[in-house]
């Protein structure tokens, strides 16, 4: 069962998660970049889903980084940051009933006509041919206890997905995160803006495209669903079953 609260607890003092938290993670994370609409609302919903998740695992009253640790925050300087939260209030995503992790990372910057990343050497990631070796020497490192092995922040290319099509077992997860069937993967936020900007993808188009064809943008329960549902399983009325979301 997944049931956003209202305020999450930071390094800050409690925030509220629409209006003031995830304005300022969209605005630090991809708001400064980017104008293009979809791109942030994608990003709005991927951190929705990731702090979503993470407090489903940990509790509601874990506090949260906001640093790139977790995610970053700052007071939003753009409008257009808010407004993304905005248009895709509480709306988060979905497989098989199940939130996702919603991993993502800043990816590579340069991009050729259908926004796939140009090679390391063009993000000057000297010594590496491709970025499937550099995949392999991250997943090395991995198994070494190394989360970071290179600097900067182009090389997190190696972690993200292109799952446009995929459904299912078919889905490829990110090695950032563990083997799970909550891993869908991890959106670039260079390629979203790409996505977005080149190719003229919608906000739906651009997380299916990272996170597999069979992802349902939907809402979690409320407090109010959560609280009306226990009331009926008392009553003996239903049985504990989640009931379906509205999708967006």
């Amino acid at each position: 069962m997944t049931v956003m609260p209202p305020c999450v607890d930071t390094v800050r003092g409690a925030m509220a998660v629409e209006e003031e938290y995830l304005p300022g993670v969209v605005d630090c994370e991809l708001g400064w970049f980017t104008t293009a609409a979809p791109a942030l609302e994608a990003q709005a919903i991927a951190a929705r889903t990731y702090l979503g998740s993470f407090l489903q695992r940990h509790g509601e009253d874990r506090p949260v980084k906001m640093t790139a640790v977790f995610q970053c925050w700052r007071p939003p300087a753009h409008a257009r940051s808010r407004h993304a939260v905005q248009a895709t209030r509480d709306v988060v995503m979905h497989a098989d009933g199940e939130l996702l992790f919603g991993n993502y990372v800043a990816g590579a910057k340069h991009r050729d006509t259908e926004c796939r990343p140009l090679p390391p050497s063009a993000h000057k990631l000297s010594g590496w041919a491709s970025w499937d070796a550099m995949r392999t020497a991250y997943r090395q490192a991995r198994k070494r206890g190394d989360r970071s092995p290179f600097r900067g922040v182009y090389w997190t290319e190696i972690l993200v997905t292109e799952n446009a099509g995929k459904t299912g077992d078919a889905v490829t997860g990110t090695p950032f995160a563990r083997k799970s069937p909550l891993n869908r993967g991890a959106l670039s936020q260079y390629g979203a803006a790409c996505l977005a900007k080149t190719k003229g993808l919608e906000t739906d188009q651009i997380l299916k495209w990272f996170y597999g064809d069979d992802v349902v943008l939907s809402r979690p329960w409320s407090r109010d669903d959560a609280t009306k549902l226990r009331a009926l399983e008392d009553d003996g009325e239903v049985e504990a079953e989640r009931p379906e979301v509205p999708e967006t």
